[in-house]
């Protein structure tokens, strides 16, 4: 999973235009928001293919409509079927691994 720098919050010109691009590289998307507090939101968008990436923005506002006008649908959870979809990376194994082992 790709991760962006959280303190690079993005635009809502700028999340539509990650967004499309993502999904159009990807064969389609879907996306699931997660409320940040006081630092924002972060799209989460998966890719057909299994592919995902996080993208910070300032609100749930913003991304919702930003995923609105890039026509890619925002699930309400993560539910079995969002889930699924996520093929982690063995970096991201490998670090869960060394986390939960201390």
């Amino acid at each position: 999973m790709a991760d962006r720098n959280a303190s690079a919050l993005l635009s809502t010109e700028d999340l539509v235009a990650a967004v499309k691009a993502f999904a159009s590289a990807h064969g389609g998307a879907k996306a699931a928001v997660e409320y940040l507090g006081k630092r924002g939101a972060l799209v989460i968008v998966t890719g057909s293919d299994g592919e995902a990436t996080q993208l910070p923005t300032t609100s749930i506002e913003v991304a919702r409509d930003a995923c609105g006008q890039a026509g890619v649908a925002v699930d309400n959870g993560w539910d079995n079927e969002l889930t699924d979809l996520i093929r982690p990376s063995n970096d991201l194994w490998r670090s869960r691994g060394r986390s939960m082992s201390r």
